[in-house]
């Protein structure tokens, strides 16, 4: 908790979100974080995940969901649940989220579903309860990032808003692009090496192509 502490004041000055992944804290005691948080200025995204998202979370899907309950309670800004999640789960943190905002995420780690697909895990996140939809998966080709800039594209004509991304190496392209167009927001390490998905850019290093775009 201390180590993790220090983190959040020194990242503090450069992020615009912070997202705490509660499960990779051995000592989590979640009052304490929110201490902090009256002394940090960017928002708190909190995250619990289990091994299908990548993360250490060991418990079961109540037990996990419970604890980001817990975080919306003590007015967490946003919390980020997996699509996978049970129905029944994700309505419980509908009911407790206060003045927060959901974010249900869709993970694939291996591929990137056809545009039809994406649409229909959009439209489902969205009629469990979802303020913001996640859509993070794999790109093996240019073909998978114009999937998702379709998505996003569409999105927004639709008022739904949506965090959009490829990981991997031919994921960049949407990273560089889906901000740009829209995507509520975009995941960017501080340093090198501090990367919790395949493909993110360091935020210093978009920023560079930003501005070579001169956007």
């Amino acid at each position: 908790m201390e180590a993790l502490k220090e983190r959040l004041h020194v990242e503090s000055e450069e992020a615009d979100v912070i997202e705490v992944w509660l499960d990779s804290i051995q000592d989590l005691r979640l009052a304490e974080l929110f201490f902090e948080r009256d002394e940090i200025a960017p928002p708190f995204l909190f995250v619990n995940k289990d091994k299908t998202e990548g993360g250490d979370f060991m418990g079961t899907a109540e037990e996990r969901v419970a604890v980001l309950k817990e975080a919306f309670k003590r007015g967490a800004d946003f919390v980020d649940v997996s699509f996978e999640t049970p129905t029944k789960l994700i309505a419980e943190l509908v009911e407790n989220k206060g003045e927060g905002k959901l974010i249900i995420s869709y993970h694939n780690f291996k591929k990137t579903p056809g545009y039809a697909k994406l649409k229909k895990i959009v439209k489902e996140a969205k009629e469990k309860g979802a303020d913001i939809i996640k859509v993070a998966t794999f790109a093996h080709d240019i073909n998978d990032n114009v999937d998702l800039l379709k998505l996003l594209a569409w999105g927004n004509e639709e008022g739904i808003e949506l965090i959009v991304l490829g990981m991997g190496e031919k994921g960049k392209m949407s990273r560089v692009v889906c901000p740009l167009m829209g995507s509520v927001m975009y995941y960017a390490p501080l340093t090198e090496g501090t990367e919790t998905a395949p493909g993110q850019i360091p935020k210093a290093e978009l920023k560079r192509i930003w501005e070579l775009m001169n956007v």
